[in-house]
């Protein structure tokens, strides 16, 4: 039945914002903001670990990666994230401006465990980055749960990422997932989705990565952020809405980061 559904769709177009996104682009429009998260060591022999999934997003002039802190929280002070970019057949790693994240003696919920790192700074440095984040504007409009048609979801599962240090080449496989909206988190915060077909690899790495939902509005469809993965499981996700990422980033947006930040 889902497969149906996303073939009708190659045959139409479904708006994000002022965009319209035509054929078979519905299905996949947002896993070309889901990368990996980087992390540099100081560790001899191992420069560069990847811990699952991220989140880029774009708002209001800002540039942001998304991701959750228990993906982090192990990290030191000398590790830096980083956004891995292919070059040349090696990776490049640019390292972001700050983060920002709640205090640790937050814990009502899954959304506070949301860090954004950001990455204005490298990207007015190179603009050419900046078709990687997601232009986001606003979380999407609270509809009938009967209006949702689906949500998709992508991240790196880490059971199939793989780095060779020795050439320096990462290899990953970003899995999609097909869900379908099963209810309201145990907070205000998160949603709960199931996917269509329970997954066939193991969910680890999927945290972090984003969940976008196509939803009937009047007589045609939309597709939005409807958040970023707070934890993955064979038949469940819970997922931070973007709603909370819209209130972080706001409160924070005209501040600079702190070069270092107690996750």
């Amino acid at each position: 039945m889902m497969r149906k559904i996303f073939d009708d769709m190659a045959r139409m177009s479904v708006r994000y914002n002022d965009l319209y996104i035509l054929g078979r682009s519905i299905e996949g429009y947002f896993s070309k903001y889901c990368e990996a998260l980087g992390i540099l060591s100081d560790l001899d022999g191992y420069p560069l670990f990847v811990r699952g999934s991220a989140t880029l997003i774009k708002y209001r002039g800002r540039y942001f990666m998304a991701c959750t802190r228990h993906q982090v929280k192990d990290i030191s002070a000398r590790e830096d994230v980083c956004l891995m970019l292919p070059h040349d057949g090696k990776l490049n790693c640019i390292t972001s401006g700050g983060a920002i994240s709640y205090d640790k003696s937050k814990n009502a919920g899954d959304h506070h465990d949301v860090v954004l790192f950001d990455f204005t700074d490298p990207v007015m440095d190179m603009p050419e980055l900046e078709h990687m984040f997601l232009d986001f504007r606003g979380q999407n409009p609270d509809v009938p749960s009967d209006h949702v048609v689906a949500v998709v979801t992508y991240g790196y599962p880490s059971g199939k990422t793989k780095l060779d240090y020795d050439d320096r080449k990462l290899r990953m496989l970003k899995e999609k997932v097909v869900c379908r909206y099963a209810g309201q988190g145990h907070d205000d915060a998160l949603h709960t989705i199931a996917p269509i077909v329970p997954m066939n690899f193991k969910s680890d790495g999927m945290s972090g990565g984003p969940a976008s939902t196509i939803i009937r509005e009047g007589e045609g469809l939309t597709i939005h952020l409807v958040g970023i993965i707070a934890r993955a499981g064979r038949e469940q996700m819970r997922i931070i809405k973007a709603g909370a990422l819209q209130m972080m980033m706001e409160e924070r947006r005209r501040l600079r980061p702190r070069p270092a930040i107690d996750l």
